[in-house]
């Protein structure tokens, strides 16, 4: 339903706009919040007086999006949309206010929202259901027929010139080396194009839900899940497909920036690693982790340029979060402490802090943190600088950041940090821990981190008269096969 056009009177007279009346308290009474979004495709968990979720108006790792807190209001903490059921419908579907009301009361938003499923307290969409059903063996090759069709002539050629003429991702050395090889296909923006290539290869409703490549409109019709979408397969060592990225390239200002899976019977967020290449890697070889798919094969394309491989692997999380079963895949990956290079922003740093604490507080292995220019992220700076750029991403750890290119620390001083905030000794689990971390760098990796250490814990008071310091190198003299540090610390400033 469109606005009524203005009423224009006689010649010369003032035009005015005849807007209806809308009660729209009436609307959010006949159209709750939380099950507007739940059947939107938005997953909502209760939390206190109302739900929480991850917004859809950005990428979003962790859940900030809280719902129904403030009755029938949205609000993300994370990117600051807000409003209301209308708001919502507004922003997702890009509709005025009357056409947003139009598509509640009408039942055309129905027509493209989720079915909403009760399973329980918790809302949930309907894939959650279906996947129950599905045997791995069946899943694995349920996600091979839909790469098959992602990944045709076409759509890996698209998806390849789309790379290279947007982001100077160049894919031509990788699919060299890795002969036969496909590691990106297109969905195309068809609203059934998938569902109907995999019906016709046997698939019934029920796994095309349960696989999350179809969902259910109100009205009963299934469409596709990844539309207008790079698609980017997450495979194991074995070449099995878990599951799928979908990175828009629409620009639509609604639409995620990023589509992972729901939970199937063989993808877990929190399990699986995405890696563009699964090679035999050298025993000294570097694992680099970074937020995005792209920036994975961005980081895989410049090592097949530059003939290291094998030296060099690439992984994504598809975010800045980190499991505990993610990190422990990463550290398995090589003997060296893995580098952590997320995007130079805000959410890049705070991602960087949550891996130094699953890694080195909780696993007790250290890490290094590859820290980008502002604005940057691994594939722009390798999009700018050629394989040559991988260098920079790879350098020897230094003692301060710059502004300008990439540079590589030993996060001594976010440990502290990180320790600090939960620790009953201070002192005692800091000497604990950062001799654990300390004995398993070389040495000037090892020197970095014990001097980073003590300078923070003389930020916040715990090392007057170098107390810290001195018990930490006699901690680091009992450590087995113990090399001396060749450090001393600077003279402790006064304590404020």
């Amino acid at each position: 339903m469109r606005p009524p056009r203005p009423r224009v009177g006689g010649r010369g007279a003032a035009v005015t706009l005849q807007r209806p009346s809308v009660d729209v308290e009436a609307i959010r009474a006949r159209h709750p919040l939380p099950e507007v979004m739940a059947a939107a495709g938005v997953e909502l968990q209760p939390r206190g007086h109302g739900y929480i979720g991850c917004c859809p108006f950005h990428e979003d790792a962790t859940p900030s999006l809280s719902v129904d807190g403030v009755p029938d209001r949205f609000h993300c903490f994370g990117c600051g949309a807000s409003g209301d059921v209308i708001d919502f419908v507004q922003r997702t579907r890009n509709l005025g206010f009357l056409e947003a009301v139009a598509e509640l009361d009408g039942g055309q938003y129905r027509e493209h929202a989720l079915t909403l499923v009760r399973p329980g307290p918790r809302l949930r969409a309907a894939p959650d259901l279906a996947a129950a059903a599905i045997a791995s063996e069946r899943a694995f090759e349920i996600n091979q027929l839909a790469w098959e069709h992602f990944a045709t002539p076409v759509g890996t050629s698209f998806a390849a010139h789309y790379l290279q003429r947007r982001r100077g991702l160049d894919l031509e050395p990788l699919t060299h080396e890795f002969t036969g090889q496909r590691f990106v296909g297109h969905a195309t923006h068809g609203w059934a194009a998938l569902t109907e290539h995999l019906k016709s290869k046997g698939l019934n409703d029920d796994e095309l839900i349960g696989m999350d490549l179809a969902m259910r409109t109100r009205g009963g019709r299934l469409i596709d899940t990844y539309r207008n979408r790079l698609i980017f397969p997450i495979t194991n060592a074995s070449g099995q497909i878990h599951g799928f990225i979908g990175r828009d390239i629409s620009g639509h200002p609604a639409a995620p920036k990023y589509r992972n899976p729901t939970r199937t019977p063989v993808f877990d967020k929190s399990q699986v690693l995405y890696r563009p290449t699964h090679q035999p890697l050298a025993v000294d070889a570097q694992v680099l982790v970074v937020e995005g798919a792209i920036d994975a094969l961005a980081v895989a394309a410049a090592t097949a340029a530059s003939g290291t491989t094998q030296r060099v692997a690439a992984c994504s999380t598809n975010g800045v979060s980190a499991s505990p079963a993610q990190v422990q895949a990463v550290l398995a990956l090589t003997h060296r402490p893995p580098r952590i290079a997320f995007d130079g922003d805000d959410a890049g740093q705070q991602g960087t802090v949550r891996w130094v604490a699953e890694a080195c507080l909780k696993q007790r292995s250290p890490v290094l943190a590859t820290r980008m220019p502002p604005g940057t992220d691994p594939a722009d700076w390798l999009a700018t600088h050629g394989p040559n750029g991988l260098q920079d991403l790879l350098a020897a750890p230094s003692g301060s950041a710059a502004d300008d290119v990439p540079t590589t620390i030993v996060p001594g001083r976010d440990i502290i940090r990180a320790l600090l905030y939960k620790a009953d000794d201070p002192i005692r689990d800091a000497i604990d821990l950062i001799a654990t971390l300390a004995s398993q760098l070389p040495s000037t990796e090892r020197r970095q981190l014990l001097r980073d250490s003590a300078a923070e814990m003389t930020r916040h008071g715990w090392n007057p008269c170098d107390t810290y310091a001195k018990a930490l190198e006699e901690a680091m003299s009992e450590q087995p096969n113990h090399r001396p540090a060749v450090w001393r610390p600077a003279a402790s400033p006064s304590l404020i």
